[in-house]
């Protein structure tokens, strides 16, 4: 009997121990998930400037996703622009914070189309990778939707986290090029990167898979990235290149993240306007 009862109580504290581990791994699934929405997004809601702040006219506009977000963004019209740049941020801040790149493609002569999505800015909702895909898709319609848009002519350009969205649209919808700025080639790899001891192939919700999207784009596609980038290692941008589907170029800059290429590099623009123009006089 008394060794019955001992075996008894082996089993018991087994279980304890069991349901200890199970509810420890539960408890840091849950507590990984809340760090990995930390990590990716940091979305700004007010919107401290528009292009008007730096003398450039502007249409602010709104229009719904298929899940029925309500999505804000600017349009900048260029008279005689050839073709028109749908551009999609990173994960911080909104589109304020991207004047810079307002002005350099007003400059460029090209029609311009920068939106927020869900979460960031004036735009409803909460961000998450479904949601972005669906975002960067409704601006795409949303563009492709005006009478004073050439539909043939539109071009994706995706920064940072913007780059696996950029990409998601050229698979879904009929774009004229792509172009990728320092941007990773998966959640995954870079995952792998930063925490090479835990199983992130288990623990990632979200994978902004942009090496397995980029085999599949055969329209031309720029990749920029720096060599210097501190937060997106250079790695990535060789990554994508190597895996592109032609045709494909590749423009390597000397500068960190969140270095402006057209600044750090003074031969990043006549690159772009080449590769531009290239784009709309084969079609």
């Amino acid at each position: 009997m008394s060794v019955l009862i001992l075996r008894v109580n082996e089993m018991s504290v087994l279980m304890k121990i069991l349901l200890i581990v199970v509810i420890a791994l539960i408890l840091f699934r849950i507590y990984f998930i809340f760090l990995e929405q930390q990590s990716l997004y940091y979305p700004a809601m007010e919107v401290l400037e528009t292009p008007a702040d730096i003398g450039i006219g502007y249409e602010e506009v709104s229009f719904k996703t298929v899940d029925g977000e309500n999505l804000n963004g600017w349009y900048m019209p260029v008279k005689d622009a050839r073709t028109t740049v749908l551009y999609c941020h990173g994960n911080a801040g909104n589109i304020c914070h991207r004047l810079h790149k307002v002005k350099f493609f007003n400059e460029m002569g090209v029609n311009f189309f920068i939106f927020d999505y869900r979460g960031y800015g004036k735009s409803s909702g909460r961000p998450g990778e479904k949601g972005l895909y669906s975002d960067a898709i409704a601006a795409c319609d949303y563009l492709m939707s005006r009478d004073d848009v050439d539909k043939s002519k539109i071009v994706m350009y995706g920064k940072s986290l913007g780059g696996p969205v950029a990409a998601e649209v050229c698979l879904r919808r009929k774009i004229s090029a792509l172009i990728l700025e320092s941007s990773f080639a998966s959640v995954l790899i870079r995952a792998q990167q930063l925490y090479p001891f835990l199983p992130m192939k288990f623990l990632i919700t979200q994978k902004y898979d942009a090496l397995n999207k980029i085999k599949d784009i055969d329209i031309p596609k720029l990749i920029v990235h720096g060599r210097n980038d501190e937060i997106i290692s250079f790695s990535h941008g060789q990554i994508l290149f190597d895996a592109a589907a032609e045709p494909k170029q590749f423009l390597p800059f000397e500068g960190g993240h969140n270095d402006e290429v057209y600044v750090t590099s003074p031969e990043y623009k006549e690159k772009l306007k080449k590769f531009l123009l290239q784009v709309i006089t084969k079609q």
